[in-house]
């Protein structure tokens, strides 16, 4: 038995230690096209920001989510090469957060907090691979369908599931819980320690981590919403309280001063799409585990 254990042991010591070889032969076209995928991050979430802005300005329109913003930039001159452009940096965003969750190059650690932060990673390459994937149906056949409801129709599939309710109220805590660390690290610029402003002034940084800052904080603003509406589903055991990124804008704009909360955050998330951006300039991309 003890031989059995070394020999385990051993093998999964030999698959880790060629995950970590490839991933360093491999680092540094992974890191350009993470950089990559934070540009076409923000310039999906830009959108959204610019269109949410445009509504609340009283300049038509309406509130969208991030299909719909993929759906916007296909109408542009030159539309299905920038969304094949977008598609290739989506993915590229999906497998760092894929890397960032696996081999824990930032490390994160297997500690409690550590886990959290490494699961929120692995949620989000997948949901970016997701997005990827109607980006490359939207792009080869020109058109895609949106479905308005999904965040409804997936909180009506887990409320069916056994213990449906309990499920669906954890994961309202979990997006206010990474609602909650993001307003924190807006508040306190804790992402300044993951930028390398190196050739930047003091004023340029101090720009930059404001604009950081008004993002970060927006959307932590976006996932508290949603989170506590889907707290609010499971509770009436309603899967159409569920909200979205769209249906959330759309709420504040229903709000008293709605225009003015709609317009705040607006810019926030203007100002998240920039500050991706920004990431893909200056961030400390570190691929090996």
């Amino acid at each position: 038995m003890t031989d059995l254990k070394q020999t385990g042991r051993k093998v999964a010591g030999d698959v880790g230690q060629g995950v970590r070889n490839a991933a360093h032969q491999a680092a540094p076209g992974l890191e350009a096209l993470a950089r990559f995928g934070y540009a076409s991050k923000g310039v999906v979430y830009g959108t959204v920001g610019f269109l949410a802005l445009s509504v609340a300005l009283g300049r038509g329109g309406a509130t969208t989510d991030t299909q719909g913003a993929l759906l916007r930039l296909q109408d542009l001159p030159l539309g299905t090469p920038l969304i094949w452009g977008l598609v290739l940096g989506l993915v590229g965003y999906a497998l760092w957060q894929l890397i960032r969750a696996g081999l824990d190059p930032e490390r994160q650690g297997t500690g409690g907090k550590g886990i959290v932060k490494r699961s929120g990673y692995l949620l989000s390459g997948l949901a970016n691979i997701g997005l990827a994937l109607f980006a490359a149906r939207l792009a080869g056949s020109g058109a895609a369908q949106r479905n308005q409801d999904s965040e409804a129709q997936a909180a009506g599939q887990v409320l069916n599931l056994p213990g449906g309710q309990v499920w669906l109220a954890l994961a309202g805590v979990v997006l206010l819980a990474v609602a909650a660390n993001q307003l924190y690290s807006a508040y306190g610029a804790k992402f300044m320690k993951r930028m390398a402003f190196t050739d930047l002034g003091a004023r340029s940084q101090g720009t930059l981590k404001r604009i950081g800052q008004v993002g970060i904080a927006s959307r932590g603003l976006l996932m508290a919403i949603i989170g506590v509406f889907l707290l609010i589903a499971a509770w009436r055991h309603s899967a159409a309280t569920a909200l979205g990124i769209s249906e959330a804008l759309t709420w504040l704009r229903d709000q008293p001063a709605g225009n003015v909360l709609l317009g705040s955050v607006a810019v926030g998330t203007l100002c998240y799409g920039v500050w991706c951006v920004v990431q893909a300039l200056y961030r400390r991309v570190k691929v090996e585990g």
